[in-house]
């Protein structure tokens, strides 16, 4: 049984109540890359950093060691739209789990000595990622689709910006987005809705802003139709393809999960098949998709040998323009439904992965999610919808990048 409560500050509550022996929670805020500027950009990561160096109550040490004392799962993640700090635990843990989270979250002190330390981890996680190609090559195609503003920034920033970053722009970004009105907690499992309830009343009421939510700023949410390169020094070649597709919210959104499946999602979908099956051009290929409050992208990838990238590229785009030509079938259909009505049953069954999707769903459209409606949802799906989905991917409207050695446009 899922259950909302709405406070008088704006603040958001939800508990899926039963299904598991054990508790999970999500404390979410509605912020992210999309609300930081340039001058700014990797601020929202370095504040989910910098809330597990100490708080009011709890230093840096103390934090780790509760935790691991109650044997509780927690971590931390930034988005593109929102930050997000959880934790699993057991009933007799829940208390004391979720009041060293809350403080974290919305009560933390960002010493001085510890913004210094945790810049340079920061900078050692872009180097980190700078040494994985796959990632370089995600974050330019962003780029290269978005532009250099909102969703086409990374996550983690320029290193110039968080080398940068004062106590001040820090207390300036909370006051702006981590206030009440922006923020939904969500608990799953061994746990009520007035349990969670005084919970909330007893560690996050009395710590949690309440200013008014500042505006998220207006960034380009259409494909600029870039095609990026990036040279290194790297044995593989990476080459990703976007397409737009539906936004979060966007009205048979289930279709294109249909299309994206079929496309690229697994061993039997039809870019595994061809690409990687049948040519032999990649040992890793794959589609996804990248979804968001007004934009989305359907995302192809593939890690190709140097010499084979323009080959493996016009191969990808010829199983686009197959499906288009000769539509799907109805075993693929048929596949792709028992595996989504398998992963929607086995989700139920996961009290962390709910609290968070909850959370999640609820910043992005305000709905409560329906495991029944969600089944419902994907039973209504028809082969005549995703063959026009297909049919609406298009190289004229494509951004793409490509990573590797003495590497060139796709287009």
């Amino acid at each position: 049984m899922v259950r909302h409560k709405k406070y008088s500050n704006g603040l958001n509550l939800i508990v899926s109540e039963g299904g598991a022996i054990s508790c999970s929670f999500a404390i979410m805020i509605g912020t992210g890359t999309i609300n930081e500027t340039s001058a700014n950009n990797g601020i929202s990561h370095y504040i989910e950093h910098m809330n597990f160096k100490g708080n009011k109550k709890f230093t840096a040490y103390q934090i780790t060691d509760i935790m691991e004392s109650l044997g509780a799962s927690y971590n931390a993640y930034t988005a593109m739209e929102t930050t997000c700090f959880y934790s699993q635990t057991i009933k007799d843990s829940l208390e004391k789990a979720f009041e060293v989270m809350a403080e974290n979250a919305f009560d933390s002190i960002y010493l001085d000595e510890e913004s210094a330390k945790e810049k340079n981890v920061i900078i050692e996680e872009i180097n980190m990622s700078e040494d994985t190609p796959d990632d370089v090559c995600y974050d330019l195609l962003t780029k290269a689709y978005y532009g250099d503003n909102g969703y086409g920034r990374t996550i983690l920033g320029p290193q110039s910006n968080v080398s940068s970053f004062t106590k001040e722009d820090v207390f300036n970004y909370l006051n702006d987005y981590y206030v009440a009105e922006n923020v939904v907690i969500s608990f799953a499992g061994n746990v009520t809705l007035e349990e969670a309830d005084d919970l909330v009343m007893k560690y996050v009421m009395p710590i949690i802003k309440s200013n008014p939510l500042k505006p998220t700023p207006s960034h380009n949410v259409k494909c600029l139709c870039n095609h990026l390169v990036k040279s290194k020094d790297i044995e593989q070649t990476h080459i990703s393809l976007a397409f737009p597709s539906k936004a979060y919210g966007e009205n048979r959104r289930i279709v294109s999960e249909y299309a994206n499946s079929i496309l690229g999602s697994g061993m039997t979908s039809r870019l595994f098949r061809k690409i990687r099956d049948e040519l032999g051009l990649a040992y890793s290929v794959y589609s996804y998709a990248n979804r968001y409050k007004t934009t989305g992208t359907l995302n192809v990838y593939a890690g190709v040998n140097a010499n084979e990238y323009k080959n493996a590229y016009d191969a990808i785009l010829q199983v686009i323009e197959d499906v288009k030509k000769g539509g799907v079938t109805q075993v693929e259909v048929d596949n792709v439904k028992m595996g989504m009505k398998v992963a929607t049953v086995f989700a139920q069954e996961k009290p962390l992965s709910l609290a968070r999707s909850y959370a999640t769903l609820f910043l992005r459209s305000g709905e409560i999610y329906d495991f029944e409606e969600r089944l419902k949802e994907i039973e209504s799906v028809t082969i005549d919808e995703i063959n026009q989905e297909f049919l609406t991917i298009s190289d004229n409207l494509m951004a793409s990048a490509v990573v590797g050695k003495n590497v060139e446009k796709l287009k």
